[in-house]
């Protein structure tokens, strides 16, 4: 609508949407604020975050990853759920030498699976 005026609840909305944990209780607030530095480090380190954020948090790391050893180092109580295999398609890169000797690469990878909380007990 052209000339329409504004209203409060476009205001709130565009207030939320700039500081989405700004109006809940302060536990909420943490929660978030772990779970996106958790999410970054992760990121990082090659592997993803698999789960919505909450208490418990599960990620896939590669296989062989050091990560869940970096989260332990850091406090985080680790719990394995086992592994996955991912379809990763034109990433798992070969030169043509290792094509040639080994065969084409897979694009099939192994993920190892665990699950922490963001309260690191």
């Amino acid at each position: 609508m052209v000339g329409a005026p504004k209203t409060k609840t476009k205001d709130a909305w565009t207030s939320w949407k700039n500081r989405p944990y700004a109006t809940g209780d302060d536990q909420k607030k943490k929660t978030a604020e772990a779970f996106e530095i958790l999410n970054e480090y992760v990121r990082r380190a090659g592997a993803v975050i698999t789960s919505p954020p909450g208490k418990y948090v599960r990620i896939e790391a590669p296989k062989g990853s050091t990560l869940p050893a970096k989260l332990t180092e850091m406090g985080f109580d680790i719990v394995e759920r086992g592994s996955v295999s991912r379809i990763v398609g034109s990433t798992n890169y070969a030169t043509r030498l290792d094509e040639i000797m080994n065969g084409p690469p897979s694009p099939f990878v192994t993920y190892t699976v665990f699950e922490l909380t963001l309260s690191g007990k």
